[in-house]
């Protein structure tokens, strides 16, 4: 399985649009692993992970075929994470030739109703008819062609609003959970873990950086958290030296660029993700 990181930001992005704090001024300076756009991820270049408003920045940064995505996975409906409007030009006149035309796209309920409030007078009839939509519920497994997907709830903020976590298995049977966004996980999903085999790529929202989430800062986690999750994972066998736990999802507010994350991170066996990482996972003997 190819994994690669195409943003690494929370919603401002890092530098943040309007901000000129001394983490932003600092992350600007420094450039490069520290230059963050907002959150997403592709798998095999067919399965997208989220659709945020630099999506067409990704496709340009990174050389992407989006024409190619058959399966789109979205977390929540937070700006930062499903930006509706995008989908509005995809296919028709808009985009006549693609290598897919059709795409399925898996999301709570609450997600698809704001695509159809932001959408409504927008699409036509060619695109709308080209999505395919599945509206997940927790724990309810779905195929999303050759990927096995299950929803996990998320312990993330915001009325009205079923966010997820997933846990995908491709054919070969490699495994990567994407929890963002998400503070501590709620019993019932460390209940889940605790059936599991290892994983191959455990990918951990680390929104506040330094601070815990203890601040009251609710639906996220910041380093010291992971380091504690990543613990518990490994006691409860869903992470093992095969692992890669990284950490992911960086906010200003959270005040600790790439290397001073990377310090904290690699003497626990931790890697700190930044646009553009790419991970080839190719699953367990």
């Amino acid at each position: 399985m190819k994994f690669q990181y195409l943003g690494t930001a929370a919603a401002e992005g890092w530098p943040a649009v309007f901000c000129k704090c001394e983490h932003c001024l600092r992350a600007a300076e420094a450039g490069g692993k520290n230059i963050r756009t907002r959150s997403q991820a592709i798998i095999n270049g067919d399965l997208l992970l989220d659709l945020p408003p630099d999506t067409y920045l990704h496709k340009l940064q990174h050389g992407l075929e989006l024409s190619a995505v058959k399966y789109l996975l979205v977390t929540h409906c937070h700006m930062d994470h499903f930006y509706p409007q995008e989908l509005s030009i995809r296919g028709s006149c808009y985009s006549p030739v693609m290598e897919s035309p059709e795409m399925d796209v898996y999301c709570a309920a609450e997600t698809k109703a704001l695509f159809d409030r932001c959408t409504a007078g927008e699409i036509d009839e060619a695109s709308m008819s080209a999505l395919h939509w599945h509206i997940l519920q927790p724990f309810e497994t779905v195929q999303a062609g050759p990927y096995t997907v299950t929803p996990l709830p998320a312990n993330h903020m915001g009325q009205g609003n079923q966010p997820f976590v997933y846990h995908i298995v491709d054919e070969q049977g490699v495994s990567v959970y994407y929890l963002h966004d998400s503070g501590y996980y709620f019993p019932e999903v460390w209940d889940y873990f605790k059936r599991q085999k290892p994983a191959d790529l455990i990918s951990l929202d680390t929104t506040n950086g330094e601070i815990s989430y203890n601040n009251g800062y609710g639906g996220h986690m910041g380093a010291p958290d992971i380091l504690r999750v990543v613990q518990e994972m490994r006691e409860i066998g869903l992470a093992d030296e095969h692992t890669r736990c990284v950490m992911n999802h960086f906010s200003h507010n959270g005040h600790l660029l790439h290397e001073e994350l990377e310090a904290l991170a690699r003497p626990e066996g931790i890697e700190v993700a930044y646009d553009g990482m790419t991970l080839e996972l190719t699953g367990r003997p």
